[in-house]
């Protein structure tokens, strides 16, 4: 029956060459196509016979979208053709016959088919200034996925802004939107003209043109912030700034809604200017005050005193939408400014009793963000409005109420007192918030630890028993105070005697529900060692406590006895710390002493990274480092004499990775010291950590795919940490990995018999919670936490030798006395004698070329034409430099780096060079280039 359709075809095409073939041989071919029977023979003469019909310039327009809908209807159903459908599309859109219908049909197919993005430009112009309107909204809403020439495209775009349709007009702003987030202009007469017509179409009379015409301003605005100079860059900024404000009055929901988001994305913001936006009176400073803007659409000035007004305005909204999108403003400017945070804090009480739980929710998280750095200033008329959302009936309102009040700093014991009492109610109403309300209670404790013994000096006999003995720890209030008191010497040592012993006694006798509520602090068996130990304490008596008298001993030698006292449970730990060390010392070399035994010194050490993990758990970052040195000292002295040097490379690596988290980690658990630390601290552990475990994972040929979950389940801790710490402008991205890093976990846990970790586990649920409720990640980050707290150590095993991919490189002819001679504005070329080693043909190396961070190059080394084998490839290459500087003499920095084709991080656009996140695997060499003289 096949070969009787298709003898049938193919008689249809032989007799119709110069017409098209007629619509019963197509339905022939549909039939033929849709069955999954059909032989691959069969498809390829059909492939064949439908290319050629399309080339066929005979053949009407009405023929050829039918048969691009076979052709699509093809690749679908069977994608081993994808390829050549693809390629037979792209040839019949190049053809100067296709009509517009018909070529629209085929970009549409390509970029439906193709996972890259289509490289036709002169189709793209071919079709975008023809009649249909159609046509020309669809190639302008896709047309990120064209490749064409950024000058060719911004005049494309800007000449759309003055289209009279308004979709058209919308659509040009967002391509121009888009254009300026992944190019970088240096025309600064271009960028200004971009931005003062998108500020002219802020007063257009469609309201999709004006979102469009806000996000473009946006967008333009901050390209034209960067690129200006120190002086002029404030400036711009607060123009930027104002201008937006004045577009939170529009009378559209979608506008403000997008005015509000964009506000919130200005990174430079004049004090006054952020001041004016809280105050429903310009000031006479801010009146006599332009900008270059538009108010209205027949005035060309800008008057600072547009801003005045603007999140009060936003925040008494009708629409919830747009009072959300305040608070998410709000929230990323307190960063700013502390005294404009402390002015914000005044309205967003007043929103915590909203209608809408979404708001009330966003109010919240502002706050929250405004105590992560430091920022939010509470008062006793604050707190009482805030001690009702800690009574909310929805329970995700109390959860966020109490986050915050774990941030929170009360300066007065009168405050501290309102928030015990705020908590305690809450426990007495929802008795399902026990957990959360004793971590909560114990972690205020922690940072306030002078006011908790004063609290407990009066409340005290309430948590005494009864007459007759009889303990009454059920109450909640008691069990409470009971929590209260037992966090005060951990933050506080001094105060351990005027908390009476028998307090921690009793605390024991509700083991169980207090440990609950610790679980992210200590587990069930620390807590009772804990409560054992200042039990035991017998430093000021009970009479002495009760009868509200102080310590007998005097402040001297009660201050001498907490020192040594502490000195000693140092020096007891220290102990503890050298021994391990010791111990792995002496077996180390025991074993790296004959290079035979130096896979069971592999094993050795990796067990005892495991066993050393405890110690980063509890903060003893200083002991764990030293073991660390002396181990990795001692790898690299035996590397050269070991039969095993690759693998030893790799648990260097490891070392290094475990001691970057181990800093991470300690930075998590003790949250005093937050404050501390630069951002950029962060960011430099981040970024290390993440150079380390690219190398591990991508250098090394020969891991199984335990050891691909290990280095993977590393990978997620640190992206997890990354999002909740750092990434304001990066969310996307860091999601997105996380995301990713999800799914393969779960791929090798399908493929093997990979268990998944209560880590991995818990991640997944959060991320599944944060995309059900449809909230950005960095507005509720906490919902991540919890899943770090489910981390634990695991042991690596590695099966068997490794081979590490490694690459030399030497740049021939030139140093820094004898540069390169070159011409500006033209090509100039670099020889390089490479050498690399354990590296396949499908690996995909790059030569990178960086110039002062402004500008990177790549270029592609085909293994397959370079000849030699895996083990090792030496050869010489010349490798051109296009964009060569206007200046007397430059420098370039060049090495090689390996593509991560597994990896969801993807490089800018425009780059030309990998499409996925790059590893190094050599040394980056410095080649100096001098202008030739005439």
């Amino acid at each position: 029956m096949e070969k009787q359709l298709l003898t049938e075809f193919e008689n249809a095409a032989i007799n119709s060459r110069d017409s098209p073939p007629p619509f019963q041989a197509l339905s022939v071919v549909l039939s033929l196509v849709s069955n999954p029977s059909t032989t691959d023979s069969s498809l390829s003469v059909i492939l064949k016979t439908l290319t050629l019909s399309l080339q066929n310039p005979n053949h009407r327009d009405s023929h050829h979208r039918p048969i691009l809908s076979i052709l699509h209807l093809l690749s679908l159903r069977h994608p081993r053709l994808r390829q050549d459908v693809i390629t037979a599309i792209d040839s019949f859109s190049l053809l100067p016959s296709a009509s517009t219908r018909s070529l629209a049909d085929a970009l549409s197919i390509l970029l439906s088919l193709s996972a890259t993005d289509v490289n036709n430009e002169s189709a793209f112009l071919s079709l975008v200034f023809r009649r249909r309107i159609s046509i020309r909204y669809w190639l302008l809403r896709n047309v990120s996925r064209f490749v064409i020439r950024p000058s060719v495209l911004f005049t494309v775009l800007f000449g759309f802004t003055k289209d009279p349709y308004p979709n058209i007009r919308s659509a040009a702003l967002d391509g121009l939107s888009g254009l300026c987030k992944c190019i970088l202009i240096e025309d600064q007469n271009l960028i200004r003209g971009c931005y003062f017509r998108a500020v002219e179409l802020l007063f257009d009379t469609e309201d999709t043109v004006r979102c469009s015409a806000v996000r473009a301003v946006s967008e333009c605005g901050r390209l034209l912030v960067a690129t200006n100079l120190e002086k002029s860059r404030q400036e711009w900024s607060d123009a930027l700034f104002v201008q937006l404000c004045s577009m939170v009055r529009d009378m559209s929901v979608n506008v403000r809604i997008e005015a509000f988001h964009s506000l919130g994305n200005v990174e430079m913001v004049s004090h006054d200017i952020l001041l004016q936006t809280l105050s429903k009176k310009a000031s006479a400073a801010m009146k006599e005050k332009n900008f270059p803007g538009q108010l209205t659409a027949k005035s060309l000035k800008l008057p600072a005193s547009s801003a005045a007004f603007a999140f009060v305005h936003g925040l008494e909204d009708e629409f919830r939408e747009v009072r959300s999108s305040a608070c998410r403003a709000l929230q990323r400017l307190t960063i700013l400014s502390a005294d404009f945070a402390g002015g914000a804090v005044n309205l967003l009480m007043d929103v915590l009793s909203d209608d809408s739980l979404d708001v009330r929710l966003q109010a919240l998280e502002t706050m929250h963000c405004m105590a992560r750095f430091d920022h939010l200033k509470v008062q006793e008329a604050h707190l009482n409005k805030f001690a009702g959302t800690l009574l909310d009936s929805d329970i995700l309102i109390r959860s966020a109420a109490r986050r915050l009040l774990k941030l929170t700093k009360l300066r007065t014991l009168a405050l501290f007192r309102l928030c015990i009492d705020g908590l305690i109610k809450n426990l007495e109403l929802y008795p399902q918030d026990e957990a959360d309300v004793f971590s909560v209670l114990f972690s205020v404790g922690q940072k306030h630890g002078k006011f908790v013994v004063s609290m407990m000096r009066e409340v005290s006999r309430m948590i005494e028993p009864s007459f007759g003995g009889k303990l009454s720890f059920d109450n909640v209030r008691t069990a409470s105070l009971l929590v209260l008191a037992i966090s005060a010497p951990v933050s506080l040592e001094r105060h351990i005697c005027s908390i009476q012993p028998r307090i921690f006694s009793y605390a024991v006798t509700i083991l169980g529900r207090i440990s609950r509520g610790l679980a992210d602090v200590m587990d069930q068996s620390n807590l009772l060692t804990y409560l054992s130990h200042c039990s035991r304490f017998t430093f000021a008596s009970a009479a002495e406590f009760f009868n509200g008298e102080e310590c007998a001993l005097p402040a001297e030698e009660g201050d001498a006895y907490l020192i040594q006292r502490d000195d000693a449970i140092l020096e007891d730990c220290s102990e503890k710390v050298l021994e391990l060390q010791r111990a792995n010392s002496l077996q180390l070399e025991f074993n790296l002493g004959t290079p035979d035994k130096g896979g069971n010194c592999i094993t050795l050490i990796l067990q005892k990274v495991t066993e050393i993990w405890p110690l980063l758990e509890l903060g003893l970052m200083d002991g764990v480092s030293n073991i660390l040195r002396g181990v990795k000292a001692e790898l690299r002295r035996q590397r050269s004499n070991s039969r095993f040097g690759d693998e030893l490379i790799f648990i260097l690596n490891y070392l290094d990775a475990i001691e970057l988290l181990g800093r991470l980690w300690a930075r998590f658990i003790f949250p005093r010291k937050f404050y501390s630390y630069q951002m950029g601290d962060w960011r430099l552990l981040f970024e290390n950590l993440d150079m380390i475990l690219k190398e591990m994972r991508y250098r090394f040929i020969g891991l199984t795919k335990e050891d691909e979950f290990h280095i993977l389940e590393l990978k997620l801790v640190a992206d997890t940490a990354k999002l909740c710490k750092l990434e304001a402008g990066c969310q996307y991205n860091t999601m997105k990995k996380l995301h990713s890093g999800v799914s393969l976990a779960q791929q090798l846990h399908e493929e093997g018999s990979i268990s998944l970790s209560s880590f991995v586990t818990e991640l997944q649920k959060a991320l599944n919670e944060i995309n059900m409720s449809g909230s950005a990640t960095m507005e509720n980050p906490f919902s991540l936490l919890s899943s770090l707290k489910q981390f634990k150590l695991r042991q690596l095993v590695l099966p068997g030798k490794l081979k590490y991919i490694e690459a030399e490189m030497d740049v021939q002819g030139t140093d820094f006395q004898n540069p390169l001679p070159f011409i500006p504005g033209l090509p100039v070329g670099i020889s390089l004698a490479i050498t690399v080693r354990n590296v396949s043909v499908e690996k995909r190396l790059w030569i990178k070329m960086s110039l002062e961070e402004k500008m990177t190059q790549f270029a592609f080394l085909d293994l397959l034409e370079l000849g030699g084998d895996d083990e090792v490839r030496k050869f010489t290459i010349v490798s051109p430099f296009y964009k060569t500087p206007r200046a007397r003499c430059f420098s370039l920095r060049v090495c090689i780096v390996i593509e991560c084709s597994s990896d969801c991080s993807q490089m800018p656009r425009n780059y030309g060079g990998p499409k996925h996140d790059i590893a190094y695997i050599c040394e980056e060499k410095e080649v100096f280039f001098s202008m030739v003289v005439k």
